[in-house]
């Protein structure tokens, strides 16, 4: 399941940027923890939780630049800071995103989302329990970088 999860994130995603947004992937960033662009940049975290034949949630961070890339892109205008409309986009592209990952997963059944939460801070820590399994995907585009991972309950595996 982890690999038909990973798939699902990273077919997802450049279907996205590339199909709706005509925006190109610099190149895959090594699966490792990444730095922020910026040391003392903030840092975005959009998260859209997933129930029913998929339990978990789909996390896609990245520095506060990257999201006002990302938000301008989706929003077809330009945002000088994340205001809350910039937010709300951001929360609208992890949407996006893992709508697609529901819909390449449909064949393990129902699966239902919740309107995304977008949370933003220089220094967070997410926390993911154990009985969690991750899949994630890095991203970079022209002038940043994010990550899409999905925490998923080991018993929808």
């Amino acid at each position: 399941m982890n690999e038909e999860i990973s798939d699902a994130i990273s077919e997802s995603v450049r279907d996205l940027l590339h199909r709706f947004l005509s925006m190109r992937l610099v190149s895959d960033p090594q699966p490792v923890q990444t730095p922020p662009d910026k040391p003392d940049e903030a840092q975005i975290c959009a998260v859209v939780c997933f129930t029913g034949a998929l339990r978990g949630a789909l996390l896609v961070q990245g520095s506060a630049h990257t999201a006002c890339l990302l938000a301008a892109s989706l929003a077809g205008k330009s945002f000088s800071c994340l205001d809350d409309d910039a937010l709300e986009v951001v929360g609208e592209f992890a949407d996006l995103i893992a709508g697609g990952v529901r819909s390449r997963l449909s064949s393990h059944g129902e699966i239902r989302m919740a309107p995304p939460l977008v949370v933003m801070g220089q220094e967070y820590t997410l926390h993911n329990a154990r009985i969690f399994c991750s899949a994630q995907q890095f991203f970079q585009i022209q002038g940043g970088r994010f990550r899409v991972e999905c925490l998923y309950l080991k018993d929808c595996a």
